[in-house]
């Protein structure tokens, strides 16, 4: 009895200790031009980030281009799509703009036409924080 009172309470403690740590950990969303895409095609828009209120260091920001399975949900990395790296501490009132470009891989016309891509966009601190952003992207494949 005592000991599944210690479990309970260290779980409490633990959810206490992740809110305290993830809630101001900076946030990162990526503005695509347009969601809906061909194979080959480049892709522009604008990370928007914005640092914790507790001024961390951001160590970089990294972008990779995601399959998701329509049966299992599980994500496969395509593909890189940008890697930044840093060594600034990002302002926690105003957003900071980086521009994002990035050519999708023509071999995409050959991947499995029920799967769902998205870009899976990190903001990594220098004590390995994360924000993460997901953005949709629809294919359009052409005969």
């Amino acid at each position: 009895m005592i000991f599944t009172a210690l479990e309970g309470m260290s779980q409490m403690v633990m959810d206490k200790f992740k809110k305290w740590v993830t809630r101001d950990a900076g946030k990162v969303n990526l503005i695509l031009d347009r969601n809906t895409l061909v194979p080959g095609e480049k892709i522009t828009g604008v990370f928007h980030l914005k640092g914790p209120k507790n001024r961390k260091k951001v160590s970089r920001l990294e972008c990779d281009l995601m399959q998701v399975d329509p049966n299992s949900r599980a994500e496969k990395m395509v593909e890189v799509a940008t890697t930044i790296y840093m060594a600034k501490v990002i302002d926690d009132e105003n957003w900071t703009k980086v521009p994002f470009s990035y050519s999708l891989p023509d071999q995409l016309a050959n991947y499995n036409p029920e799967a769902s891509y998205r870009f899976r966009t990190r903001l990594i601190f220098t004590n390995n924080v994360q924000s993460i952003d997901h953005d949709e992207i629809q294919l359009k494949i052409e005969p």
